[in-house]
């Protein structure tokens, strides 16, 4: 068995549920980056050969009044032929609906799986509906990692027998840290993106200063609204109370949920209807047991039970979001034991094992029906 894992980018295989299907995934594999022309492997360097003779086809096609043909599912089939690929998993819906062609011309099973912007935004769900619809069509199974992707899956004729549910999991060094949750540090990782409104995080953040004058806010992460969250912290004058630490690593990420006694994501459905879908981050942090203040948002409520694994309030309501904030700042046991169930929680239900099994067996049955 040997399959291609399609990403949009190089960039899109270092993001932590992606990096884990390369590297877990029990099948021999390679990873092929298809947003730029040609696909491309790691070791692969565009070929002048093949740019030419396209180029040349086109040319002779276009005499005969026939379509050019895509340089892109040019070099994507002969890329599949000359790996002996036997089925391409794609990462976003969007990913596979554009190599669609190639993999029925090969007659090639193909996996896609949903993974956020791919089945929320409004201009995405518009370009691609009819080839989603056909994307499902030939697809054996379609995996999604929240369970709100299921129902926007059937709107778009997906048929329910086919759909996957597997949220990404954490990495298991995770559940072998010992935060002591004493200390009154609360912790934000992620984008600072619209979907993840760092802002309303700082906004509520402001609030609990009110109560508690030294509890520090610690934001990890880059992205379009860093600069203007930076502006705004200023602009409250919490600048001693709040840190940037910018881009950090796995290594790093430990070491500040070790150290801190909450973790902190507002996350909210985008102007232009981008949402989550499973935040890994919220895994990581309840693997690693501490309490998670978030919202009723995507897939969140399918790994936080509030009050039992976590805390959750509605969207951009900041004013509730500082209180629960502030009340596990204000009771340490209640801290603990809310980081304890949700550890819990994740270990029993929401593992990577878990998830890379899921998909290796929904792989080795679509591999069977070939």
């Amino acid at each position: 068995m040997k399959i291609a894992i399609l990403t949009p980018n190089k960039s899109t295989a270092t993001e932590t549920f992606i990096k884990n299907h390369i590297d877990f995934l029990p099948f021999e594999k390679i990873v092929v980056f298809g947003d730029k022309l040609p696909y491309l492997t790691h070791k692969d360097k565009p070929s002048l050969i093949s740019r030419l003779y396209i180029k040349y086809v086109n040319v002779l096609r276009k005499i005969l009044g026939k379509k050019p043909k895509s340089l892109k599912a040019f070099q994507l089939k002969k890329l599949l032929k000359s790996h002996e690929v036997d089925l391409v998993f794609a990462e976003y819906l969007i990913t596979g609906a554009e190599v669609l062609d190639v993999c029925k011309d090969l007659k090639m099973p193909i996996i896609p799986i949903a993974l956020g912007y791919d089945i929320s935004l409004y201009s995405v769900l518009e370009k691609y509906q009819e080839k989603y619809k056909q994307l499902f069509q030939y697809a054996s199974s379609v995996i999604v990692v929240s369970k709100h992707m299921k129902t926007n899956l059937l709107a778009l004729n997906c048929p329910e027998s086919k759909i996957i549910y597997s949220p990404a999991g954490p990495d298991s060094s995770f559940f072998e840290l010992q935060p002591k949750l004493e200390s009154k540090q609360v912790l934000a990782v992620g984008r600072f993106v619209e979907k993840k409104a760092p802002h309303l995080t700082i906004l509520a953040f402001k609030e609990v200063l009110n109560k508690f004058p030294d509890a520090t806010l610690v934001m990890a992460g880059d992205g379009v609204l860093l600069n203007v969250c930076k502006d705004l912290v200023r602009a409250l004058k919490i600048n001693n109370s709040v840190r940037f630490l910018g881009v950090i690593n796995q290594e790093q990420q430990r070491e500040l949920l070790e150290e801190s006694l909450i973790f902190v994501q507002h996350s909210v459905i985008a102007k232009n209807g981008d949402s989550e879908g499973t935040p890994v981050a919220i895994l990581e942090a309840m693997a690693t047991g501490i309490p998670v203040v978030s919202t009723e948002h995507a897939g969140i409520p399918d790994i936080i039970e509030h009050d039992k694994t976590g805390l959750l309030v509605p969207e951009h309501n900041i004013q509730l979001m500082a209180e629960m904030i502030s009340s596990l700042l204000s009771n340490n046991i209640r801290a603990k034991e809310l980081g304890m169930h949700a550890r819990l929680h994740v270990k029993q239900h929401f593992t990577l094992k878990t998830h890379i099994d899921t998909i290796a067996k929904v792989v080795n049955k679509s591999a069977k029906a070939k």
